[in-house]
């Protein structure tokens, strides 16, 4: 299966890696392992993703926070999902975005120098139980309307915008903004 793999910024010399599970069963498990740090990744609710750049954005943003050591959260994966997220507000961020008990569709991303992603993502794969899927199935797994109300994007701007670069927008611009 074909892994989906971007560089990032080269000033943080790491790259983000995705993986798209469906029918997963073990999402407690996961989302304790994560808690624990026994499992170095962000687990992502696939519902909220339009686009795989969505998360490539908010990775970036995260990792120049950790290279430049001003991380709004405690970890680099936390910061992913709070940069995912309109909110100012961490729990928020991390609650609306990160994995519940109950996800069965998940969005696994890893940032990693080039050459250590083979490792961290064999014990990673090995712990999930669920069906891997292409990234490129990803629309089938989002929740559009969810979408739209959580960044809240109306009809109109859809009209002069894809949903897509309306929510990447508000990803990057984040710190800039306030979105009524």
């Amino acid at each position: 299966m074909d892994d989906y793999t971007i560089s990032l910024d080269p000033e943080t010399e790491m790259v983000c890696t995705l993986y798209l599970f469906k029918d997963v069963q073990n999402s407690n498990e996961l989302h304790k392992k994560v808690m624990d740090n026994k499992l170095s990744c962000c687990i992502i609710k696939a519902a909220l993703i339009v686009d795989p750049l969505q998360v490539i954005v908010a990775a970036n943003k995260a990792a120049i926070s950790a290279k430049m050591t001003q991380l709004t959260t405690k970890t680099l994966y936390t910061e992913v999902l709070f940069n995912l997220s309109v909110s100012k507000n961490i729990s928020r961020s991390l609650a609306d975005f990160g994995i519940g008990n109950n996800d069965k569709n998940i969005l696994i991303a890893i940032i990693h120098k080039e050459c250590d992603g083979y490792s961290m993502s064999e014990i990673l794969l090995n712990s999930i139980k669920g069906e891997r899927v292409l990234i490129s199935s990803l629309p089938q797994f989002t929740n559009f309307d969810l979408v739209k109300r959580r960044y809240k994007i109306g009809e109109n701007e859809l009209n002069i915008s894809t949903l897509a670069n309306s929510v990447i927008s508000r990803i990057s611009c984040k710190d800039f903004i306030l979105l009524k």
